[in-house]
């Protein structure tokens, strides 16, 4: 609070706040006052709330989970924001932008998407909103071989919410793909973790973000497949 007088403090998932921790928030936008830890006096700080949830603040009041005092003094300019998968052509403009961008990232050239893999990313669910659609765009062109990005190359959760879109006109994966036909979970997985460790130059906690895991599992997997970086 210190840090942001003056200034806008995010308040991320602020249904999930506790409820002792509900109520100092609810004074300090009351009084404008905090108290540092081990000191008698309060300080005067102006700072302007941003929050943002998932939860359905409502239902939180009424099971006793939220505070409606402090709901109604945050609930001053309200904005809802639709979820990815109901923004329609949305999702393509910001796929584009995030394919742009890890081109430039990993000097891969200019990349595109196939008519089938923006099929592809419209009928997917996101559950996950911007940032599955994010990690999707960075992790597909981590891997990417080719300028034109297919729906196979994709690594969607759920496939089965592509397998029509891809299964009337499926693509002719490279022989480096990993989802050529006959490839084994084991080679996949193998052939995966390579790539992102040489992409990062064999810097593990670097290679651990691409991949969207922690730094412990990859170690774990890289023992796994023996993976050794040669002197």
């Amino acid at each position: 609070m210190e840090a942001a007088d003056g200034g806008t403090l995010f308040l991320d998932e602020i249904g999930d706040m506790s409820l002792d921790l509900q109520v100092k928030l609810l004074k300090l936008l009351e009084d404008k006052t905090v108290r540092p830890i081990g000191s008698v006096r309060g300080r005067k700080v102006n700072v302007r709330i941003i929050a943002a949830t998932h939860q359905p603040l409502r239902q939180l009041i009424t099971e006793g989970r939220f505070r409606s005092d402090l709901y109604f003094r945050l609930r001053i300019v309200q904005l809802a924001l639709s979820p990815l998968r109901e923004r329609g052509s949305d999702i393509l403009l910001l796929a584009r932008h995030f394919l742009a961008q890890q081109a430039r990232r990993y000097g891969k050239g200019e990349l595109r998407f196939s008519a089938e893999a923006e099929k592809a990313l419209l009928k997917h669910h996101w559950p996950g909103n911007v940032r599955e659609l994010r990690n999707l765009v960075e992790q597909t062109v981590l891997l990417a071989s080719e300028p034109e990005i297919q729906a196979s190359q994709m690594a969607f959760h759920g496939l089965q919410d592509v397998a029509s879109v891809t299964a009337a006109q499926p693509s002719q994966p490279s022989s480096s793909s990993p989802s050529a036909p006959g490839l084994k979970l084991d080679e996949a997985e193998h052939h995966l973790i390579l790539q992102a460790l040489e992409t990062a130059a064999w810097n593990v906690t670097k290679a651990a973000q691409l991949l969207g895991i922690s730094r412990d599992t990859l170690r774990y997997r890289m023992e796994k497949h023996g993976l050794v970086r040669e002197s």
